[in-house]
């Protein structure tokens, strides 16, 4: 999904070092791979550093930098990956600083007053089998986890082979398309299958770079491309989930800065409705977050990002309870 790739500077290693060890990394001769841990049986999902975007190098921004308003040249940071450096002399850095105090969620019926989903009886198991769901390794694990139709061989996840998807390179990166095995762009991939739901789940890994423009042009040209080519398929956008509080890189990606983008969102899920009239926007931040702020410990696989079974129940839950009309 999201692979945060860490450059030369202390505050990175620190992060880096808390990864490894909570991921239970060993040192190689070049570099480590971070694993994303708690998945069940052997289907956990490793994100070697050599993945997707190895021609490019890692950028990590500064917490205090200007965001981007144009698309980098480098791969911009990301979730789940930890790329090093393996160097034999021990690095003096700083005490981690305390993570920032979370944001409260968010009304969005101002912001998204047609697009936003309302509530409804609960659609049932028949209507998350007609779901195609497109996004990061948020997304990714409904497949490890079976918690969808066909368990871990379903169909109905759309992800890259490495599984994880930035959002600024949405529409020139590959999905594998399980109805064949191939690798193809997510828009094309809904001409040939023409879904009838859509839901994306795109942006954790944005927030750490991209300003609101940015961030909503490269969403924007994603659902665009995906109505060009299958005009009848029904696109929802979901929130960005909550972090918990043990996540590692806050100075990246905090719940602060979650909520502001998932008020993007929501405006870009009304600017597309008014377009196209069947693209929504779905909370789901809402139910996943805890009173204090926080994804609950008991929602998460351990390492502040990534979800369980009990959390996915819950998300699956909500889409149902708020079936598109």
């Amino acid at each position: 999904m999201n692979n945060i790739k860490t450059s030369a500077y202390a505050a990175a290693l620190l992060i880096s070092a808390a990864c490894l060890a909570s991921c239970g990394a060993a040192a190689g001769d070049e570099t480590f791979s971070g694993v994303i841990t708690g998945l069940p049986y052997e289907e956990e999902a490793v994100y070697q550093s050599q993945g997707e975007y190895a021609d490019t190098a890692a950028a990590v921004p500064a917490a205090t930098e200007a965001p981007q308003t144009q698309a980098p040249q480098t791969q911009p940071a990301d979730a789940n990956i930890v790329t090093v450096s393996a160097d034999p002399q021990p690095q003096q850095t700083a005490a981690p600083a305390a993570p920032a105090a979370p944001a409260q969620t968010s009304s969005y019926s101002s912001v998204a007053p047609d697009a936003l989903l309302g509530e409804t009886e609960d659609a049932g198991q028949e209507y998350i089998d007609r779901i195609i769901f497109v996004g990061d390794s948020t997304t990714y694990g409904l497949k490890p986890y079976r918690m969808l139709s066909g368990g871990k061989e379903t169909k109905q996840v759309w992800t890259p082979a490495s599984g994880t998807l930035t959002l600024s390179y949405a529409t020139i990166t590959k999905i594998v398309y399980p109805d064949d095995g191939s690798e193809k762009l997510i828009a094309e991939a809904a001409g040939l299958k023409k879904p009838e739901l859509m839901y994306i789940t795109l942006g954790v890994n944005g927030v750490s770079f991209m300003d609101e423009d940015y961030f909503k042009s490269e969403y924007g040209k994603l659902i665009d491309a995906v109505k060009e080519q299958s005009p009848s398929t029904v696109i929802v956008l979901q929130t960005i989930f909550p972090i918990a509080r043990n996540y590692a890189s806050q100075s990246q990606i905090n719940n602060t800065k979650i909520t502001a983008a998932n008020q993007w969102i929501a405006a870009l899920a009304q600017e597309k409705h008014e377009k196209y009239g069947d693209v929504w926007f779905l909370d789901t931040y809402s139910v996943l977050v805890g009173s204090d702020g926080w994804l609950p410990d008991s929602y998460q696989n351990g390492d502040g990002l990534h979800f369980n079974e009990i959390s996915f129940a819950v998300e699956l839950e909500n889409i149902r309870k708020h079936k598109v009309p």
